[in-house]
């Protein structure tokens, strides 16, 4: 199995709400993205660059996720990465979030999954990142 189907699967459960891969995920995740040295800036993942993206799924309620609003980050995301093309760890970022708004649907549970997900990510990057942005 490679490992973007391996990722898909663990992204598909923890969305499902399997908790307990969640953390080792998102830890995993973080410490791959998170840049050591300012040299590493532009290939890895900046804090301003996820938190932004964060920002907007934190402001999303219930019935935003019912009327599909959540699809609206897909694009979004498309265009921090275009913006960013040095950055491998941006574009792959984008292409898991990418599959966990799939799995999510307008499911709120589902959503509240993913927003977990995405908060473990980014507070495990501000602990593992070496950087200041």
């Amino acid at each position: 199995m490679n490992n973007k189907r391996k990722d898909e699967e663990k992204i598909r459960r923890i969305i499902n709400g399997e908790s307990s891969i969640l953390n080792e995920y998102a830890e995993y995740l973080a410490k791959e993205y998170a840049p050591q040295h300012d040299r590493e800036k532009k290939q890895k993942l900046t804090a301003s660059q996820i938190r932004n993206i964060l920002d907007d799924v934190q402001r999303m309620r219930e019935d935003d996720i019912q009327q599909g609003r959540l699809e609206l980050l897909r694009p979004k995301l498309a265009y921090v990465s275009g913006r960013n093309r040095e950055s491998w760890a941006l574009r792959e970022l984008r292409e898991i979030l990418d599959s966990a708004i799939k799995f999510v649907g307008n499911d709120f549970k589902k959503f509240e999954n993913f927003r977990n997900l995405f908060e473990a990510i980014v507070g495990y990057h501000k602990f593992y990142s070496k950087v200041k942005d």
